[in-house]
Parts: structure tokens; C-alpha cells; sequence
């Protein structure tokens, strides 16, 4: 779907829900969706595709399922406040204060992904290069998740953010 379209579904949503969306500054804009402040302060993400939302919201009501709706292994997480099917749309709140991880389009839940030893390798010396000294806070964090069924895919700084020292 074009941008216009997340625009379009995110105007939707809005409308329906009685506030407006700042259109002019979005706070992501990505390949999974684009991401607007809300008149109510909450962040309303349209997703690309169908799979990245129901990944993105069943992320969110998994870990809401065992009380997990604010934080997870001490990284906040946008608590989830509302969602719509048909537009493919999604209500959290904003998260500002780090650590925190965001941005769960590109899980899988309930299927650990089967890359060979060589993606694996791969995948880890990237994300020693990428957070050094927090890898294995991030490692942990993964962990967790998995043990929830939820395997993130998406580990990289923009998504899994630190403060800065």
C-alpha cells in the first residue's frame, strides 16, 4: 500500500476515534508504517501489510496476557490502546525515555524462525557491532520474548534504544 493509503487508513481511524493526527511531523516512517502524535499524545501507527499488523498487535496482546503491558526486562514498551482490524491501524502510547524497544511488525509468534548457522553467526556479529557494550541486555531481552512465543527479528538501535552515556 502507498503512503497515501496509510495516511488515508490513519485519517480513518482518527476520525473514528474523535481526535486528529499531525500529519506534517510523523514520529516514524518506515517499510512496516508510518507512525503520527495523536491530539490525545498517543502514537497511531498504520502498518504496510496485512502480516506486520496482526504481528504488531498480537505482540502486544501476547505480552499483555501475562501482565506484561508497560515494561519487559526493564525496556518500556509502548502500552497498546487500541486497534482496528480493517484499517490495519494501531493506538499506543509514546515512548521517550530509554531504554525501551518499539516496532514488532516483523516477528513471528509461535514459529522460531530456522536460520542456518551462518545467519545466526552473522546475526550475532552484527548486533555486537551495532550495541557493543549492550548486547547481551539485548541477547536477554530477545530471550524473553522468545520464551513468550514472540521472536524479534527486527533487533537493531532505532527499534532497541539505550540511553545515551
Amino acid at each position: 500500500m502507498s503512503s497515501s493509503n496509510r495516511e488515508a487508513r490513519g485519517r480513518k481511524y482518527a476520525a473514528l476515534s474523535g481526535m486528529t493526527l499531525d500529519f506534517a511531523r510523523p514520529l516514524g516512517d518506515g517499510t512496516d508504517g508510518k507512525v503520527w502524535k495523536s491530539s490525545r499524545g498517543t502514537a497511531v501507527k498504520a502498518l504496510e501489510r496485512m502480516v506486520g499488523y496482526y504481528n504488531e498487535r498480537d505482540s502486544y496482546l501476547r505480552l499483555a496476557e501475562y501482565g506484561l503491558i508497560e515494561k519487559i526486562d526493564g525496556f518500556w514498551m509502548p502500552r497498546l490502546l487500541g486497534y482496528d482490524d480493517d484499517l490495519w491501524v494501531i493506538e499506543m502510547e509514546t515512548i521517550s525515555k530509554p531504554p525501551y524497544i518499539i516496532d514488532f511488525a516483523k516477528v513471528r509468534i509461535d514459529r522460531p524462525p530456522d536460520f542456518s548457522a551462518e545467519v545466526l553467526r552473522d546475526a550475532q556479529e552484527k548486533g555486537q557491532e551495532e550495541f557493543g557494550p549492550h548486547w547481551p541486555e539485548v541477547c536477554q531481552l530477545l530471550a524473553t520474548l522468545e520464551s513468550f512465543g514472540i521472536y524479534y527479528l527486527d533487533a537493531r538501535p532505532s527499534n532497541i534504544v539505550f540511553p545515551n552515556p
